[in-house]
């Protein structure tokens, strides 16, 4: 491919994958439970980062306090803080979209786009 045609189909994906950053709710693992394996460990879901950088988003869960648990173990309730990580994704989807923009605007008044 040209270095013309790679260039503006790159803005489109950095404009798509900040977008899919920063509205797609997320989840993140829960203390407690068992050893770290991406089939047993629990985890508790997010709301999207534009909800959580503006209002604090902390979901409860109970979680075994102990690991490898059975059935009729003790439960303690845990609640996750989804805000710093939520403002994170926020910030970083825009920036990925701030900067396609740019490119596509770049790309456009530059007759760039077409050759």
């Amino acid at each position: 491919m040209k270095k013309n045609k790679i260039l503006p189909i790159s803005a489109t994906l950095l404009i798509i994958l900040g977008l899919w950053i920063a509205l797609i709710p997320f989840s993140r693992p829960l203390p407690g439970g068992e050893i770290f394996a991406f089939e047993s460990t629990p985890e508790a879901s997010c709301r999207s980062p534009i909800f959580g950088t503006f209002t604090e988003d902390s979901p409860s869960y109970d979680v075994y306090v102990h690991p490898k648990p059975k059935i009729g173990d003790s439960t303690v309730n845990k609640s996750v803080s989804c805000s710093s990580r939520a403002t994170f994704r926020f910030v970083l989807g825009f920036s990925f979209l701030f900067l396609g923009a740019c490119l596509m605007v770049y790309f456009q008044r530059n007759k760039k786009w077409k050759t």
